[in-house]
């Protein structure tokens, strides 16, 4: 009796549908517009609305004589917005000469972008506010912007010259500098609401020690974290008590009461860029190596799990937004990529 009561309950558990399993993480080409040779994306942020906004640049070469760039081209300034379907391109008002589009940032209704550096160690100072139909060119708070951030809490920049580093917010029409108590350069500043905003960096100038603050709607507060020689470099917040950053060398999550390290996959070069996928899931991309160059990987249940992309692709930066998540870098040695997938 035992004997058939237990084949029963076998029969009736195989019968049973297997649980799902997680489907593995895949990011797949996405065709782009014409870009002059030789084009380079650089940054790709959600626009809120569903879509990317993906900033490079296009036309750019170096003819190398040894370590050196005696002739070169900067190119021209690439900023596309896809909109679910196409590839979007809006007037840059105000751009002069030449250069990349290096950053851009998009929250809270607000899209800026700013220029990078050019192949003869010289900037771009070019700042930027979308008003819907074209980028307007506003004062740069100083000579090269290192990081635009814009969301619930406002507009801020990081800008470096000669003199030393500062954060900078928009008021109105103009800049103002910030104090962030405990951090000597704001590596990246994301916020979830007015009150409620993560800077982080580092402090101890060449030792980079790695810092962060928290904004609660009146003033920065210095949050300590465990001291390593590796400066923080992405922070996005989930909720109040879940907020992931990476370091150079560590996934990071603060849980509401401290920070803790995460180690990252075997073998895996400095860390690049970091984004949340709309399970909690932190993606990380790595920084250009040496080849063979490593794929994304998605951090999930205590696991990290490295993300398909097609053969012969690099992917540099990552963006969540609903459903799925965007990437850029490269295509073979000189051609650009687009990624989407989940």
């Amino acid at each position: 009796m035992k004997r058939a009561v237990a084949t029963a309950i076998a029969v009736a558990i195989a019968s049973l549908p297997a649980p799902a399993l997680a489907a593995a993480p895949e990011l797949r080409t996405v065709s782009l517009p014409f870009l002059w040779p030789t084009a380079r994306l650089y940054d790709v942020t959600a626009d809120g609305a569903g879509g990317v906004w993906v900033g490079g640049v296009q036309g750019k070469y170096c003819l190398r004589w040894g370590d050196l760039c005696p002739v070169y081209n900067d190119g021209n300034p690439v900023v596309r917005r896809w909109a679910g379907s196409s590839w979007q391109e809006y007037p840059l008002n105000g751009w002069t000469d030449q250069g990349e589009i290096a950053r851009i940032a998009s929250g809270a209704g607000e899209t800026w972008i700013a220029g990078g550096l050019g192949a003869g160690g010289g900037s771009s100072t070019y700042v930027a506010r979308f008003d819907g139909s074209a980028f307007q060119k506003v004062a740069a708070p100083a000579k090269y912007i290192t990081m635009l951030a814009t969301g619930p809490a406002g507009t801020f920049a990081s800008a470096w010259e000669l003199g030393g580093n500062g954060l900078f917010k928009r008021t109105g029409d103009t800049w103002t500098a910030v104090d962030v108590p405990g951090i000597d350069y704001v590596a990246d500043l994301q916020a979830l609401t007015a009150s409620d905003a993560w800077a982080v960096g580092y402090k101890d100038g060449l030792q980079q020690v790695p810092a962060a603050a928290h904004f609660d709607g009146a003033v920065w507060k210095n949050v300590p974290l465990p001291e390593v020689n590796d400066w923080f470099r992405k922070v996005v917040p989930v909720t109040a008590n879940d907020v992931w950053g990476i370091t150079a060398k560590r996934l990071a999550h603060w849980n509401g009461t401290a920070w803790s390290y995460i180690a990252p996959p075997a073998g895996y070069p400095d860390l690049g860029d970091l984004t949340v996928d709309a399970s909690g899931n932190p993606w990380v991309a790595p920084e250009a190596s040496a080849p063979p160059e490593k794929p994304p990987y998605r951090y999930s249940g205590g696991q990290w799990e490295p993300v398909t992309i097609p053969a012969g692709t690099a992917v540099y930066d990552l963006a969540a937004v609903p459903g799925g998540i965007w990437g850029v870098g490269r295509q073979g040695e000189d051609d650009p990529a687009a990624l989407n997938g989940s």
